[in-house]
């Protein structure tokens, strides 16, 4: 099979798309609040903010109507939340928020369940997510049979697991990651960065390291059964998107842009431009742009990384954080706004 030679492509603010100076552009998407997560809802671009002090709630329409869903907060902190994730089976949304606080100033998570007219945290016990063996919460996923949150806990082995929680009536339970792919050992140790619905069932991406040996790795759910995989020449996985039965996956190797395509155990690692990605730089997952993966990140201004176009302009600077498509069209959180691709 031939490896794809993937082009850089840099995205102007503003411009026209395409046209004779072969150029591409974003338009700014103006929002009372600074944007931190995405997510879709049928047609909806839902819009994860955070004003000052509080979360809220926004949808944005394909023809660009901007809505307010009601949310209401059951807890302190709730609050206070920044956004960590937001998933959508199309009926109902579901968000992870949290803020650091307490003695050690550990994050103080909280998990709201609604719709596009609604949202509201559902309080849960403190050591649903917090307390003794608490770890981090990646975000929320969504599966045929239900949502999913990913984390972290302690483990009963060394280091900490990956784990996940169920949710019915509202509580959200942690499923046992012992005698699973998930658990941790003194001979590996397991680090989970980011999730993705894939199918019926969720991607999780990270890096594990084993005898000294660091890979990175990816852990898939079938909604049954968890298997796992090492990326082929890598370091980590930081973000992936599933779409038509195919999984990209975007992270590093040795410093540098890596990108895997693939899904169960067939993973292919492709030709990327030579963009530093060092061990604190995050990245959004890709995203399909008329038929093409296409990833943007932050290299000296905003970049998008794909197979087949090479087109450079000036674009939004700033970190990029979120990319979604919604309604056939994509936006990108960068700088701390919103962007949609022209």
């Amino acid at each position: 099979m031939r490896r794809l030679t993937l082009a850089v492509l840099l995205v102007l603010t503003g411009c026209s798309s395409g046209g004779a100076d072969n150029t591409v552009g974003f338009t700014a998407v103006d929002l009372t609040a600074t944007p931190e997560a995405l997510a879709t809802h049928n047609d909806l671009l839902v819009i994860g903010t955070r004003p000052v002090d509080h979360p809220e709630l926004v949808t944005r329409a394909a023809d660009g109507k901007i809505s307010n869903s009601r949310l209401t907060p059951t807890t302190p902190y709730g609050k206070e939340a920044h956004w960590y994730g937001l998933t959508s089976d199309g009926t109902t949304i579901t968000g992870v928020g949290g803020e650091r606080g307490g003695a050690h100033g550990n994050v103080r998570w909280s998990a709201w369940t609604g719709d596009t007219r609604a949202i509201t945290e559902k309080p849960q016990a403190f050591s649903t997510f917090g307390g003794y063996g608490a770890g981090e919460l990646i975000g929320p996923v969504r599966t045929a049979a239900g949502p999913l949150i990913i984390g972290t806990w302690q483990s009963a082995k060394a280091g900490l697991d990956i784990a996940a929680w169920t949710y019915a009536a509202d509580t959200w339970t942690r499923q046992p990651s012992e005698g699973t792919v998930l658990e941790s050992s003194q001979e590996l140790l397991r680090f989970p960065l980011a999730v993705t619905q894939n199918g019926d069932g969720a991607l999780v991406v990270g890096w594990q390291i084993a005898k000294g040996v660091v890979s990175a790795a990816v852990w898939q759910y079938d909604g049954t059964a968890w298997t796992t995989a090492i990326l082929p020449d890598g370091d980590a996985a930081l973000a992936a998107r599933c779409w038509n039965g195919t999984c990209q996956v975007v992270g590093r190797a040795k410093g540098k842009l890596a990108w895997w395509s693939g899904t169960g155990a067939e993973w292919k690692k492709l030709t990327t431009p030579d963009i530093p990605v060092d061990d604190d730089m995050t990245l959004a997952a890709p995203v399909d742009v008329n038929g093409t993966p296409t990833l943007f990140v932050d290299h000296g201004g905003v970049k998008s990384v794909s197979e087949k176009d090479e087109r450079a302009a000036e674009g939004p600077s700033g970190a990029v954080v979120a990319v979604e498509k919604a309604g056939g069209q994509v936006f990108v959180i960068a700088g701390g706004r919103l962007w949609r691709l022209s």
